[in-house]
């Protein structure tokens, strides 16, 4: 073995080396970096989970109501916010008309055990933050009727759908009244020779994926309520 011999197996060395500590920054950027692939499955999956929630617990407005409808026991609020130490939803009530209303809040009332009595009522909403992005759900502590009177004396509990920060944009709410909204499973008239079941209120979600440039809208029929 030589001096040269040495210094030559030094040099090949140091270079698989660098190469190695430069696969390993570039593997660490692509699954851990801003848009890598934990990053991105983590933002999917809260926005998929945080979603199909919002759109089941959507189905329960008016539910076991009599004749529930927009703007009485469905409301849409504009600049809402919650305030985390009176635990009390802030904003301002917009109209849900025939022309679709865009919106960060959707509030309603349910009556899942069919009481007679209206302090059994339970009210939820559904809040976007434009600021932090995140997306949650909320529940009434205890009586919340009349909601279209009483929606800013609520108080809340808050579930979380999608963590603050996750998302590149907060996810979008509009409603809209009097749109024969097809819930799902109906089939074009064409198809079914019949005309298909509608209901006069939705409630659309707007939302982007992890991938760049995407974006879709799912509507939600409210079948409880009526125009």
């Amino acid at each position: 073995m030589s001096l040269v011999g040495l210094m030559v197996g030094m040099a090949i060395s140091l270079l698989a080396i660098l190469g190695a500590l430069s696969l390993h920054k570039t593997a660490s950027r692509t699954l851990f970096g801003a848009g890598g692939l934990v990053v991105s499955a983590n933002q999917d999956g809260q926005l998929a989970s945080g979603l199909l929630t919002a759109q089941i617990a959507l189905q329960g407005a008016g539910f076991g109501l009599a004749a529930p409808a927009a703007n009485s026991q469905l409301l849409l609020l504009t600049g809402a916010s919650f305030d985390s130490e009176t635990f009390k939803l802030l904003g301002t009530k917009a109209d849900i008309n025939a022309t679709a209303q865009d919106g960060n809040a959707v509030v309603w009332v349910q009556n899942p055990g069919l009481s007679a009595d209206a302090g059994q009522h339970r009210c939820m909403a559904l809040l976007s933050e434009p600021e932090t992005k995140a997306f949650y759900l909320l529940q009434s502590n205890g009586a919340c009727q009349p909601l279209a009177n009483q929606w800013s004396q609520i108080t809340w509990k808050r579930q979380t759908l999608v963590g603050a920060g996750l998302l590149g944009q907060p996810v979008g709410l509009s409603a809209l009244n009097a749109g024969a909204c097809w819930p799902y499973g109906a089939l074009p008239e064409a198809i079914a020779k019949i005309a298909p079941p509608s209901a006069a209120v939705s409630v659309s979600l707007s939302y982007a994926s992890s991938v760049t440039g995407s974006g879709n809208t799912y509507t939600s029929c409210l079948a409880n309520l009526s125009s």
